[in-house]
Parts: C-alpha cells; structure tokens; sequence
C-alpha cells in the first residue's frame, strides 16, 4: 500500500489534465440508479458497479494546478446533479449539508497534504559532470528523477531495515542465551576448580599465621626466661603497667631519658610491626597494640621535652661553660641528638649614649649538621636556643592528613567467593533486563494489533500516518540495557573511583598532606626558649628557686608573617631606581627573619627538591607558609631558608617519586632456592630476594646517596622492610589512595589482582613473570603481562602473554613485540578459571612438579611482597 500511495503522490506532481466526464441520461429500459452515499473519504463498492459507463471527451488543458481540489468538487457536482439528474427533494436536507462539508474538508485535507509534501527534507545531490551544459528542463528532469531514485532507495533500505529487524530481535535473544549457558557452565567449573584452588591458598596463609604464633610464643617465653626487669611488647598488660611507673616517677634527668630511649626504641619498633601485621591478631588485640604504642610514643616525646627543662633549670652544673656568659650542652642519645646554647643575662649596665648597632647571632651545631643565623631584633645576649634531632618522627601521626581514610571493602575476599557472589548478581540482573524487553514487546505487539486493525477498517484510504507508525513499531527496539557482566564491572569501578575520593584530603593553603608527602630524616627541634629561674644559694647550704608553673619549656616570642611583594601589573616598565628600591626593600624584611642551613642527611634518598615545612601545634599539622628565600643545593644535598618562626622543621619528600613503575621481573634465583623480584622505578631500581620466611634487600642501582646499604642482605619480614625503605625516601610500597596521587595508573579489580598474586607466588619457581606495555591500557578487569618457563636453566624459553581476568586465564596469540593488542587466545586453549589451574593444564611436568613442592613460608613470603608492591596496578 505505501508503495502505491506513493506512486501516485509521484503521478500527481507532474500536474495531469483533467477532463470533464459527461454520464449519459438513463433511459426507460434500465432501471433507476439506487442512491449513491458520498462520504469524505471513500466510495462503496456498490456504488460503483451502480455507475453507468464513463465516455470521456478530450478538453483542453488546464495550466493551473492550484484550483485541481476545487475541479474534483465540480466533477462530483456536476456527477450527482446532471448525470444523475436528481431533484433536491429526493436528497435529505442533512444529507446536502453533509455535502459541503465534505467539501470544505476535502479542500483542507488537499491542502494540508500539499503543505506535508512540501516540508519533505530532500538532500543535495551530487550534480553531473555535464551538469552546466544541461538546459533547465534537462536539468528539472534529472532531479525529478534523482529524487525518485532516492525515495526507491530510502524505501528500500526501509523494507530491509523491516526485514531485518525480526532477525536482528532473535539473533540477539540467541546471543544472550548461549552467553549465559556458557556463564552457566564456566562457574560449575569454577566451583569445582577454583574453589580447591582458594581452599590451597587458605591453607598456606593458615600455616603462616600458625607459623608466626608459634613463634611470637617463643620469643614471648624467651622474655620472659631472660628477666631483665623490661616489659613484654607482646603483653599489653606488662606495657600498662611499664607506662603508668614511668608517668609516676619524678626524675627526669637527661640520664633518665637516655635509659628510657634505649628501653623504649626496640619496644616502639616491635609495636608498629604488630600493628602492621594486625591481620594475624584479634580485633581488640589489634587496637590494643595501637593505644599502647601511641602512648608510648607520646611518653617518649614528653620525656625529651621534660629532660629539656630540666637541663636548663640547672645552668650551673648541667651545661658547659665555654665564657662567663656562654654556656653549651650537646649529647647523644640513641636515636635523639640534643644541643643547648644558652647566653646568660648579665647584671644591667649603664646604658650608652649612642648605643652600637646588635649583631646577629651565628650558631653552628655540628653534631646535627645544622646551622642558624638569628635576626637582629632578636637580643642575643640573653637568648636561649635548643637544637634537638629525633630520628623518628613524633609529631606526623598525629595530623589529620596522616593516616588512610578508610580500607577497601574486599581487600581480603577470595576470588571464588567473589565470582559467586557476581554470578548471582549477573543472573538477577539479566532476569530483570529480560523482564523488561518482554513488557516492551508486549506493548509494541499490542500497539501493532491496534493499527493494523484501523488500516483493515479502512482499506481504501492511504493512511500514510498510520503506516510509518506500522513501520516504527515494526522496527522499535527496547531501550539500551548492557551486559549484565559489563555493567556489574563498570560498577565496581565506580565504586572505587568513590572510595578514593572518600580518601582525599583537603589541605589549606600552605599544609602538607602526608598522603602524598612523608616526614623522612627524623624532626629538627630548633627553639628559641625563655631561660627558667636559676637556683640561688643562700646562708646555710640553702638553694632557692622560683617556681615556675607549668614546668616546661616557655617558648620566646618571636613571629614574623613575610608576604612577598606582588609583580608589576602587565605593560608597566619600571625604572632601575624603582627596581633596586625593592630589592633594598626585601632585604630589609628578610632581615626580620632568621637564616636556616640544613646539611641533608645521607641516610635518605634524596631524588626530588624537598619541601621545608615546619609543625604547627595548635592545628597540628605540617605547613611551608612560613618558609622563604628556600633555596637546594643538588650537588652538596644542602637546603637553606628563612623563617619567620622557629617550629620544629620537617623536611618532606614525595612519597611516590619512583612510580609508576618503569618495569619488573620476577624469576626464581639460580644460586638457590629463593625468588628474585627486581623492580625498576622513575629514579631507582631495586632488587629484593626472597628466602624462606624473610626478604632481603640485595641492590640498589642509581640511588643518590649510600643510604639503605647498611640493610643489604640483612634477612627482614616484610612488614618491616616497607617501613625501613619508607623512612629512606624510597617507598615503592603504595597504599590503595595512591592513585590520587599518581599519574598515568591503572586499578585493577583488587580481588582478581590479590589472588593472582598468590597464583604467581606459587608458581616464582617455575617461571618467569615481567611486565607488559599492554598492562596499563587493559582496563581494570584485565590484567596483562609476559611469561616463560624458567625450570630448564640451559634453555630459554620465548615470553608469552598471559591475560588474566576475574573469570578466567588465557594465553594470548600476540606477543609483546606486536603491533597491536589483541585479546583472542591461542588456539586449542580449553577453559582455566585462574593462572593456578592453567599451570595445572598447559605447563610442563617439571612445571607443576616444582610448584607442588613450593613451601609455604616461601610462597606467603612472596605473596606478601607482591601486595605490598601491587605491580599490576602501577606498572
């Protein structure tokens, strides 16, 4: 029907002439006509064969196309009343009103077609090549014709579109089929397979815990044999206990505080590897251990400030006198260098008539290699500076940017446990999208029985209307609903994208956010304090001192706020005089401030400028809005800067300078049985070995200075090696926020990445695993890199691609050399739920030999390491 109707709005264009029709009169032999129903829409069948034949005579023709509608309501006229010669008696006054009606809506309706014919978007054809020697008919016939070439082809392509729509609906509901069926019977396996495989890594984890109980037990026992009066870290009780004499206890000398370093050093160490390794405790055992050693921290911090007070109480005999009014104190304690400087006040003299210009204070502290130049407001010859340099950092742990917002949800979820879970999720929501395309058919079906009746009602009319709308419902698809798989995957996502930016601090202008920085080389101590009353004697061996509430130290009041000046707005050229007046200028506020030297210490790398910061107490945090004019020496590893305030300083390094990883690799040793993992990062590479229960740092290439060497092949847990290399500057251990902080990362699904970890550690025997170029770009539920067996050391074999998602381990038939990345696998390759069960099928005999007989110590050990690195996830 659509192709018909349009055929003849086709004929209908060309404006066709139209002749009279003359009826002949009836006569007496036939009988008369039966009355004819004209509606506004279509004639009767009956009427028809009522008609009397039609002789046409030829006309003239008739130009003009726009009075074609008011012509057929002629004919019509002339058709009922001369043909037909009815009288207006015979006709029903309704039924003529009816007429004009008909009339005047026959005209609308002629028009409004006309105006829809005109809205037709026709687009701009490509003209011939003869196309300026065509004349304007030649050329009117060409675009009537190419018009009507389109149209042929917009139908066309319309009917195939219709034809294939059907097809498209099943294929489409086959697909969803088959893919379910397979995810049907994939998880079967993974409940046969996998689920062994997750029982195996339970095993070993469990042996390792057991492992270090037993262990801790000894060593607790062995505390307790060797009865040195010291507290056991491992019992809270005995450290409550060891804390609340060592509040009580009123001495507190600089020998008191040397005793308590050395007992309370080892104690700290301890307590932070067992808060580290919290996993292995209770949860009340966990928290336990934290208050104590945030106490114990706190104890020892109150402790160097308390043996402060207490040196300076006591000029006389504590400090040494170098003058009658200089006096010094410089000790070493373990892990605190403490200095003293002290000008005493001497008995007021007559003051002079023109009193000479002060002198700015230079001290030098050697020990600490660490210089100061005071400002001349400060008077130097009453002034009191203490130098103190803590190895350890007391203060960071208590800022608000310290510690990780919050764990990751899964982060100990093993992977069967997971694809279950997404499994029954996967199902509900593939049966909740198919619940939605069945309403969807249902209605368009019901829609469809709806029009088609109307256009069997009306046969004869063109209805174009309601047959595009035939059309569309026809072709109507549901509205887009993903894979179930896909979207459950892009949620996860999500997910974590929330959880970082849950992670995220805001820091105000100035503070240091210890996520992305870190506090190494210990805190410099560097005071200006108000000297405490000295003792005075008296008759009768009789010592007098004021008492001076609270005993601590009173910090001198000194604060200079330097705002550098602002830049000459754009297109103003100032003069020398004007320039060299602000020069002059800004040296006379930087006279204001007190010049710090800091020699750097070579125990930490330093790869990057570091941030000067100094701590703020009232806010507790670590801010730069005081440090000026700071300048770094790359070469001699020296820093010089100017301050307002004498807070202690800190000196911050990036925490993630080495990352993203530049590669890694990861082979079992030849020269024994433990596993080498060599990382390489943006400055340096470093190469650990594995063996047994500990890990050993073995190298360390391009490194800045010769910190860390005094750790090489020193045997260390895990645990303990992050904290050692986080302290030198050379963090190659992320938390799971780092990605705030790095660029150019990519996140892998946690679950899917840790048990492919233990996988690896299982098989770092037997293979031989690197990075890939692919890796980064795979996308957070593919992780991608290169192996090769390594059980035959005489021959190599070529590296491989593994490609390991939640679901599944596949090897790849590109390689690392390819010009593209291409996830088909090898041909042949059955299903394998993980790297694990892959080893089981496609490796050697020598393959999976060596991996049964791994121990668990070794394969905990590097598992653990492998978490803490986290290389597919930053490489």
């Amino acid at each position: 029907m659509a192709k018909k109707d349009k055929k003849k709005k086709e004929e209908e264009e060309p404006e066709p002439e139209v002749q009279d029709e003359v009826l002949l009169a009836t006569t007496d032999l036939e009988p008369e006509p039966e009355e004819v129903q004209y509606t506004d829409t279509s004639y009767t069948s009956a009427s028809f064969e009522s008609l009397p034949p039609v002789i046409e005579e030829p006309k003239p023709k008739k130009k003009k196309g726009k009075k074609k509608a008011e012509e057929v309501v002629e004919t019509i006229r002339k058709t009922s009343s001369e043909g037909f010669q009815w009288s207006e008696e015979s006709l029903p006054a309704e039924e003529q009103q009816k007429v004009e009606e008909e009339e005047v809506t026959t005209k609308k309706k002629k028009k409004k077609g006309k105006k829809e014919k005109e809205k037709e978007e026709i687009p701009d054809f490509e003209k011939p090549k003869n196309w300026k020697k065509m004349n304007k008919k030649e050329r009117e016939a060409w675009l009537l014709q190419r018009i009507e070439e389109w149209r042929a082809e917009k139908e066309a392509e319309k009917q195939a579109i219709l034809a294939g729509a059907k097809e498209k609906r099943i294929a489409l509901a086959r697909e969803r089929a088959e893919l379910m069926a397979r995810d049907n019977a994939e998880q079967e396996i993974r409940r046969d397979i996998l689920a062994k495989t997750a029982n195996l890594f339970h095993k070993f984890e469990k042996q390792k815990f057991d492992f270090e109980n037993k262990k801790q037990m000894e060593a607790e026992w062995a505390q307790y044999l060797r009865c040195d009066g010291l507290p056991d870290p491992r019992v809270v009780t005995q450290m409550n206990t060891y804390l609340h004499l060592w509040q009580e206890k009123a001495k507190c000398d600089d020998d008191e505080l040397d005793r308590r370093c050395i007992e309370a050093l080892p104690m700290l160490e301890m307590l932070e590897e067992f808060v580290a390794n919290s996993r292995q405790y209770t949860r009340l055992q966990a928290q336990s251990y934290n208050e104590v050693r945030l106490a114990l921290r706190f104890q020892l911090s109150e402790a160097i400030q308390c043996a402060s007070f207490s040196l300076l109480r006591d000029l006389e005999h504590c400090l040494n006198w170098e003058s009658i009014k200089l006096a010094t104190y410089e000790r070493e304690f373990k892990g605190l260098r403490l200095n003293l400087w002290v000008a005493v006040r001497l008995p007021t003299r007559k003051p002079k008539p023109v009193e000479p210009e002060r002198e700015p204070v230079e001290l030098a502290f050697p020990s600490m290699k660490v210089g100061v130049k005071l400002p001349k407001i400060i008077d130097g010859s009453c002034v009191c500076v203490r130098a103190a340099r803590s190895m350890i950092d007391l203060l960071s742990e208590s800022s608000r940017s310290y510690a990780l917002a919050g764990e990751i949800a899964n982060r100990y979820e093993d992977l069967f446990i997971f694809n279950v879970k997404e499994h029954v999720a996967t199902y509900k929501l593939k049966k909740e999208q198919d619940e939605i395309r069945t309403k969807f058919y249902k209605e368009i079906r019901d829609k469809i029985r709806e029009v088609e009746a109307f256009l069997k009602a009306n046969p004869y009319t063109k209805n174009e209307k309601e047959k595009d709308e035939l059309d569309n419902l026809n072709m109507a698809e549901p509205p887009f609903l993903p894979d179930p798989r896909t979207f459950i995957g892009e949620q996860n996502e999500l997910a974590f994208a929330k959880y970082l930016k849950t992670c995220m601090t805001r820091t105000r202008t100035g503070e240091i956010n210890l996520r992305k920085y870190r506090i190494c080389g210990g805190v410099l101590n560097l005071d200006l304090l108000t000297t405490p009353p000295q003792p005075k004697r008296i008759k009768g061996d009789i010592n007098l001192t004021t008492l001076q509430l609270p005993k601590r130290l009173q910090p001198m009041k000194y604060q200079v706020q330097y705002r550098a000046p602002s830049p000459p707005p754009p297109g103003v050229t100032r003069t020398p005089e004007e320039i060299e007046a602000e020069l002059k200028k800004i040296e006379a506020e930087y006279e204001k401030l007190a010049l710090v030297f800091i020699e750097l210490p070579q125990d930490v790398m330093w790869s990057e400028p570091p941030v000067v910061c100094q701590w703020q107490e009232p806010r507790t945090l670590w801010t730069s809005n005081y440090v000026n004019d700071y300048k770094f020496n790359e070469d001699k590893l020296t820093i010089q800067f100017r301050t307002g305030v004498l807070w202690p300083i800190g000196i911050a390094a990036l925490r993630y300078g080495n990352m993203p990883f530049q590669g890694w690799d990861l082979k079992p040793d030849p020269n024994g049985k433990g596993v080498i993992i060599t990382v390489t990062g943006v400055n340096v590479t470093v190469t650990w070995l594995c063996l047994g229960n500990s890990v050993r740092l073995k190298w360390i290439a391009n490194a800045t200075t010769p910190a860390l060497k005094e750790h090489f092949n020193k045997p260390y847990s895990v645990k303990r090696m992050t904290q050692i290399m986080r302290e030198a500057a050379c963090d190659f251990f992320p938390d799971f926020d780092a990605h705030n902080h790095i660029e150019s990362t990519g996140p892998k699904e946690w679950v899917m990445e840790r048990h492919n970890y233990h996988a690896m550690a299982f098989l770092s025997r037997a293979y031989n695993f690197q990075w890939s170029r692919w890796n980064v770009g795979a996308g957070s539920r593919n992780v991608v890199m290169q192996l090769r067996e390594a059980v035959d050391k005489k021959r190599e074999a070529k590296f491989q691609l593994l490609h390991v998602t939640p679901q599944r381990a596949n090897i790849l038939k590109c390689n690392e050399l390819s010009q593209e990345f291409n996830m088909e696998p090898m041909i042949g390759l059955g299903f394998f739920p993980d790297l694990f069960t892959l080893n089981m099928s496609y490796g050697s005999v020598d393959a999976r030999r060596t991996t049964f007989d791994m121990k668990y110590r070794l394969v905990e050990t590097v598992f653990n390491m492998l978490q803490e690195l986290k290389l597919s996830s930053y490489s």
